[in-house]
């Protein structure tokens, strides 16, 4: 049976007949010489195995961390270079010391009697092959192929086997029974690098099931970005980290908040700075256009600049400079900077923003989908909610006469009983107009705050089931202990995973599971050129997520947005388990900084 080992006793001695002649020794001298010689051999083997156990690491200590990796597995060589850029922690040589070695320098007292020392295998049981299986799941691993059944065994901070393999031969083992087992989610649209100095840990999204964030959006980023990069891999992260370079970041450096085009000087100060942060390792340009300064540059300006990435095989991140009515010519901008430059476009968190434009998204789609068929490489991230921060805690007084009473939902008021209701039920329920009844809970609390559902549920959906939209959140993690008193939180911030999972898999039947995990995962990981992540296979980093299908679910809400998701078992980073039981693991900062570069972008589609 598998991982069984079969004892064979040993085939009795063969009898044979005694020798004759006269060299024949009789029987008791025999006897009594053959007791010497096993004396001796008993003693000389003891005074042996007790030397050697005092001045040799134990078997268990010599293979705890497997072979050594191969440079393609992110092994750092001897000139320092890190492999496609994915900054991997040091790990002690496989020669070197081990922490339990010293614990064996003198073997126990009780060795003689059986027993053997913890870490080192008894005869006839094999060293453990697994620092960590997870047995019994449903394997969802992000490729959007059908969902089948197998166990997944970890070693060090890998992925070494997915299939039916032994409980017996690993360190620990995760009983994933009715689970299903994914790849970490991947955050295409994050915010957490600007919380890090409060919130190192990331514990808002590694809750959600996220193991790795890519920020640096909007074109907000710090600059100059390798020195960012080099100090933050030298702390501890709960989550691995990709970064872009900012547009208006760089802007701003050279020429402040100048409402203008730059010089021609000016315009090489930014691409020097820009090229040197795609060396270090930015994933590629993001910009800000609806922000200052990024919406004083010309579409000019943008393609120079984006040509700079273009040999690092850079990609054009970009919140449009208009999600409402001009969007059609922001798209086409955007566009436009791709074509132009020959670089791969992201449209940051896109969406159409208003009932009067809600009807253009049709073409919008069409047009990209016209642009991906001329050889543009193209993807939209998109997050899983109907407002946006800008539009989800206005103050009612300033919301109520420029959104439908149905667009409006009650945030925060202090009159009991109608948080989470539209303006237009709370009318209802007071067999009223929405005019009045907001008038009526501005008297009662004139700080009343709503949330304007400005883009289409059905909109959403027709996005979430296009080929080209990855999943992102477009929030930041916070510490529990600070979300919980920010009334203008983003429930995003807690539950945007989850909720694709509850509301557009499992309730809606908008996307199959194995359609929104690709989403997370693998199309992601393909896109931005995270080498070795967003699948489970053999080979690929250990960054997983075990969740129950038919209980996870977002709670955070509107009211009340800091609630953590459920549903989410365990959460392993790097093969270190983050999350368990739906709680963040003390200590446990397993995070990377992942680079970019020439040799990253494999795979995109």
């Amino acid at each position: 049976m598998e991982g069984r080992i079969r004892v064979v006793p040993p085939s009795p001695p063969t009898r044979r007949p005694a020798p004759t002649g006269s060299r024949h020794l009789p029987a008791r001298r025999l006897t009594r010489l053959t007791l010497i010689l096993l004396l001796g051999v008993l003693l000389g083997g003891t005074a042996y195995w007790t030397w050697a156990a005092s001045h040799r690491t134990p078997a268990a200590a010599r293979t705890a961390e497997g072979p050594r990796p191969s440079p393609a597995e992110g092994q750092t060589g001897s000139s320092g270079t890190e492999d496609a850029g994915d900054a991997v922690a040091r790990r002690p040589a496989a020669g070197g010391p081990h922490p339990a070695t010293e614990a064996h320098r003198q073997p126990p007292a009780s060795l003689s009697a059986g027993a053997f020392p913890p870490d080192e295998p008894a005869p006839g049981r094999a060293a453990p092959a697994f620092d960590l299986l997870i047995r019994g799941g449903v394997v969802v691993d992000g490729t959007g192929r059908p969902a089948y059944r197998a166990d997944v065994a970890v070693r060090g901070d890998r992925i070494v086997a997915v299939g039916r393999l032994p409980a017996g031969r690993a360190r620990r083992v995760l009983d994933a029974t009715g689970l299903v087992v994914a790849p970490g989610f991947i955050n295409a649209h994050s915010h957490t690098y600007e919380y890090l100095d409060v919130a190192p840990g990331g514990d808002a999204d590694l809750l959600q099931g996220m193991t790795t964030v890519v920020g640096g959006v909007d074109g907000r980023a710090p600059t100059p970005l390798g020195p960012f990069l080099d100090r933050l891999e030298r702390r501890r992260l709960g989550t691995n980290h990709a970064l872009f370079a900012g547009h208006g970041s760089i802007r701003a450096a050279v020429m402040g908040t100048a409402a203008r085009a730059p010089t021609a000087a000016e315009l090489r100060a930014m691409a020097r700075i820009l090229e040197r942060a795609m060396q270090d390792g930015a994933l590629g340009l993001s910009t800000g256009l609806e922000y200052v300064p990024g919406r004083y540059a010309r579409t000019e300006e943008l393609v120079a600049l984006a040509r700079v990435i273009a040999p690092f095989g850079g990609i054009y991140s970009t919140h449009l400079r208009s999600e409402g009515d001009a969007v059609a010519a922001a798209l086409d901008e955007a566009l436009a900077v791709g074509r132009e430059a020959g670089v791969a476009v992201n449209v940051s968190h896109f969406k159409v923003v208003g009932r009067s434009n809600w009807a253009l998204q049709g073409r919008l789609i069409a047009r990209i989908r016209r642009a991906r068929d001329q050889g543009i490489q193209v993807v939209a991230d998109v997050y899983p909610y109907p407002s946006p921060d800008y539009a989800s805690a206005l103050p009612l007084a300033t919301a109520w006469d420029r959104y439908p009473p149905s667009g409006l939902l009650i945030r925060r008021t202090r009159v009991r009983g109608v948080e989470g209701l539209s303006l237009a039920q709370v009318a209802r329920a007071r067999g009223m107009e929405g005019r009045a009844a907001a008038r009526w809970l501005l008297r009662q609390d004139p700080a009343t705050r709503v949330t304007a559902l400005v883009v289409s549920e059905d909109n959403l959906r027709q996005l979430l089931r296009q080929p080209f939209t990855i999943i992102a959140s477009d929030g930041g993690a916070r510490p529990l202990t600070t979300a919980t008193g920010d009334a203008l939180l983003h429930p995003r911030v807690f539950g945007a995973y989850p909720r694709v999972l509850a509301r557009y898999v499992r309730e809606q039947g908008v996307l199959t599971l194995e359609e929104a995990i690709h989403k997370m995962t693998g199309q992601p990981a393909a896109f931005f050129g995270l080498r070795d992540r967003g699948l489970v296979r053999a080979g690929m980093y250990a960054d997983l997520v075990v969740f129950d299908p038919a209980t996870v679910a977002d709670r955070a809400t509107w009211s009340d947005p800091a609630l953590p998701p459920e549903g989410i078992r365990w959460v392993v980073v790097n093969g270190q388990v983050a999350v368990e039981d739906g709680r963040r693991v003390d200590g446990v900062l397993a995070g990377r900084v992942l680079r970019g570069g020439r040799d990253a972008l494999v795979g995109r589609r």
